[in-house]
């Protein structure tokens, strides 16, 4: 049988034809052309060119180009032998479609039949058709194997150029192989073609029964073959040049389901018996635990009954730890209750326990025991347990105590809450909503109690002066990165239904923490602070304007004289000299009569100014206004030769009293005419929206000023100039402020000076 097969056996190769190189070939080559496998597959040797029939070479080239995927070919090619004489060799080539990693390239497998001078003697065309693709002879024992409902195959292992089992290619089956395994019709293919992905494993066990000739029997699991498992048996076929091993095999998946089923069954009631046996044996040490180590006392008792069958008294059976020391380490047990609790009856407890007995239900019952200069409160439980009352006995004074101090808490903190005279509001931070507020903040801005709870700290922003909208939204930004501690102070003001607006004053924390990366409620004190604004700010006026109208009264009253002497001076050069003169000059006696009359009516002003007036605001145009205070400052300006650009158009309606804005205009003004260079000079006014402000900028193109200077520029009594008093600016300051009118300066030396100045506009909210 073996020397059948030794003789009968193809040649199994497979080569990659784009190199012409030789992937794997069997032992096989060693008795049909006498030159080992190795000298293929580890030497840089051309197996075709080497022992292919030089004019059988193209033709054969030729035909493994030509081969296409799914398709079987045939030819017949000389090969040399080992005497160097010629024989013909079919050689069965196809596509090998399994590509491993790394192994680029189109490869072909082929299984190469020696041909018997008989079947050449026989036939001249057609002869591969007569080659058997059966190289066993039938036996009675491979006519057994196809009658077995046990499945079976013939394969023949296939080895990388590393020596290791890569892939097997099926020579027969048996009718079973099918019905045990998800694999049809695989005689000619190999198991990578089918199942690429299939487990290393079972190359592995089966080249290593083809290397040496042990069979082996074993179980495994195929995943890739359908998830099932197989029972098998291996053994090696043929010589020892032979890598060809037959199996026999059955799948055994229902066998291993009930198996792992009944192993989990066996398994789980294990477990459970054995969890039932742990928690038993748990709860009884819990049990003892609890009964020695609790500070309640506990008690069981027997009822003891009467001939009538009504409970008599109670017989202590066992008690705790703690009921021996309220009974100060007496030995109760063995003893009856009505023996060891005489106060107990006095106050109702053993009337309780004897009723529980009776209807059967439980008691839980707050007791006050008031004896021998005790004064303490008790909580009774009991439960019946058959004949037994399990009983339970807990001191709560201090708990009561405790309770009632809350209580006092609870009242004295309500109290202060209805009595206190600012708003208490909480802000959630997981709603942004407020939690709770005691009592309404303005009601005349509709800031009721009713209004304010539940709303969101984006609709509350709405009530608030546009310009305080971001110191609000800092202090609270403040709040959220404090500590326990930390307390913020904020002052904002609230629009009223008549669109005034109303100062307050908010003192924040936080409330409640829910950990320290996160603050979950803060508590703001509200206050109304407008009253003590107004008293503060009258104060302050006061103390200012007792000190200007001091100084202004004096300077008025000195400029008195001079400005007589230069109006008497005007009217006599405008006498004595001839009419030519009179009628070339008569601009400038104009300008000289409008200003000394304007410094006069300033006098006035500055007189009255010293009398302090509160600023009546009232609906004004700004452009207007502006206007205005440009035509009075108009002479100075045309003898200064200053260009004036005005880049507004209006109306930009604000809230001003209109003769103070126009002093403080003015002295703006004339300041930058001054400081421009002769005929020079350029002020350019500008007003434009800016949020809920209308901004309005005086600029010019003058010396500039260092830093100090704008530092110091608004202080009273400061100035710059040879011949100046220091007033005007601080004028300017003061009238702004009760415009509620914020000014800023940007000034660099020998560039210029700007003056930012922003005015509420009574549009906005």
């Amino acid at each position: 049988m073996e020397e059948y097969l030794s003789l009968n056996f193809p040649m199994l190769i497979i080569i990659n034809i784009d190199l012409l190189k030789i992937w794997y070939l069997n032992k096989m080559v060693e008795i049909y052309c006498g030159i080992e496998a190795d000298y293929f597959l580890k030497e840089d040797h051309c197996f075709y060119k080497e022992l292919i029939h030089p004019d059988d070479y193209g033709d054969y080239i030729s035909h493994l180009n030509n081969l296409i995927e799914e398709e079987e070919k045939d030819i017949i090619i000389r090969l040399r032998q080992p005497d160097d004489s010629w024989a013909k060799f079919c050689f069965k080539d196809r596509i090998y479609t399994w590509n491993p990693k790394n192994n680029e390239g189109k490869k072909v497998i082929s299984q190469v039949y020696k041909i018997s001078t008989e079947i050449l003697a026989s036939k001249e065309e057609n002869v591969c058709e007569e080659i058997t693709e059966d190289p066993i002879p039938p036996t009675p024992y491979r006519e057994l194997l196809k009658e077995l409902d046990e499945a079976y195959c013939f394969i023949e292992m296939i080895f990388d150029r590393n020596e290791n089992p890569v892939d097997f290619l099926f020579i027969e089956t048996n009718p079973a192989f099918e019905n045990e395994i998800n694999l049809k019709n695989v005689c000619g293919k190999t198991m990578r073609e089918m199942v690429p992905d299939n487990e290393d494993y079972w190359f592995e066990k089966f080249g290593n029964v083809a290397l040496t000739g042990i069979p082996i029997r074993f179980q495994e699991y195929g995943e890739k073959l359908g998830k099932v498992w197989f029972d098998l048996y291996a053994f090696k076929v043929g010589n020892e040049n032979s890598m060809r091993i037959a199996i026999l095999f059955h799948n055994i998946t229902k066998r291993k389901e009930a198996e792992k089923i009944k192993s989990l069954e066996e398994k789980e009631v294990k477990k459970r018996s054995q969890q039932l046996q742990d928690e038993f044996e748990q709860d009884s040490q819990i049990l003892q635990t609890v009964f020695d180590t609790t500070n309640i006392a506990i008690v069981v008792f027997k009822a003891l009954y009467g001939p009538d069958e009504e409970v008599k008294d109670f017989l202590f059976v066992r008690v705790n730890r703690v009921l021996r020391e309220l009974y100060l380490d007496q030995d109760v047990l063995g003893k009856s209750y009505l023996e060891i609790s005489r106060y107990g009856v006095e106050i109702g407890i053993f009337d309780a326990f004897k009723e529980v007995m009776k209807t059967g239900s439980p008691l839980e019952k707050e007791f006050y025991f008031d004896r021998e200069g005790f004064n303490n409160w008790f909580k009774i439980t009991a439960r019946k347990q058959n004949n037994l009352l399990i009983t339970t006995m807990e001191d709560i004074t201090s708990r009561k105590m405790e309770a009632e101090k809350l209580k006092r808490a609870v009242r004295f903190k309500k109290q202060l809450v209805k009595t206190s005279p600012d708003t208490i509001v909480i802000v959630n931070l997981k709603t942004f909503k407020v939690n709770y507020i005691n009592q309404d903040i303005l009601k005349t801005a509709g800031m009721t109690r009713k209004r304010i709870l539940g709303m969101t700290l984006t609709d509350i922003l709405n009530y608030i002066h546009p310009r305080d909208r971001e110191l609000v939204m800092d202090f609270h930004r403040k709040i959220l990165k404090s500590s326990e501690h930390e307390v913020f102070d904020l002052e904002f003001r609230v629009k009223t239904e008549i669109n005034n607006w109303e100062w307050f004053n908010a003192r924040g924390k936080i409330f409640n923490r829910k950990n320290k990366d996160w603050v979950e409620e803060y508590v703001l004190l509200v206050r109304n602070i407008t009253h003590q604004k107004e008293t503060q700010r009258a104060l302050l006026n006061a103390e200012r304007l007792s000190i200007q109208g001091e100084v202004a009264r004096t300077f008025a009253h000195e400029l008195r004289n001079p400005l007589a002497s230069i109006r008497m001076a005007t009217d006599v050069i405008k006498f004595k000299i001839d009419p030519i003169q009179k009628e070339l000059l008569g601009n400038y006696f104009e300008i000289l009569s409008r200003s000394t009359r304007i410094l006069n009516n300033l006098v006035t002003n500055l007189l009255n100014a010293s009398n302090y007036s509160p600023a009546v605001l009232k609906k004004l145009d700004l452009a207007e206004c502006i206007n205005e205070t440009l035509e009075m400052a108009a002479d100075r300006i045309y003898l200064s030769g200053v260009k004036v650009l005005r880049n507004y158009r209006g109306p930009y309606y604000i809230k001003a009293d209109k003769e103070k804005l126009k002093i403080a205009l003015l002295n703006i003004i004339l300041n930058a005419s001054e400081a421009t260079p002769p005929d020079k000079g350029i002020i350019k006014l500008t007003v434009k929206k800016f949020k809920s402000d209308f901004l309005l900028n005086i600029s010019d193109n003058g010396h500039g000023l260092e830093k100090e200077q704008i530092d110091r520029l608004f202080d009273a009594f400061y100035t710059n100039k040879a011949t100046g008093a220091g007033i005007g600016l601080n004028s300017v300051k003061n009238i702004l402020e009760e415009h509620d009118a914020q000014i800023k300066v940007k000034s660099k030396p020998k560039e210029g000076t700007s003056f930012s100045i922003y005015f509420q506009d009574i549009n906005s909210k």
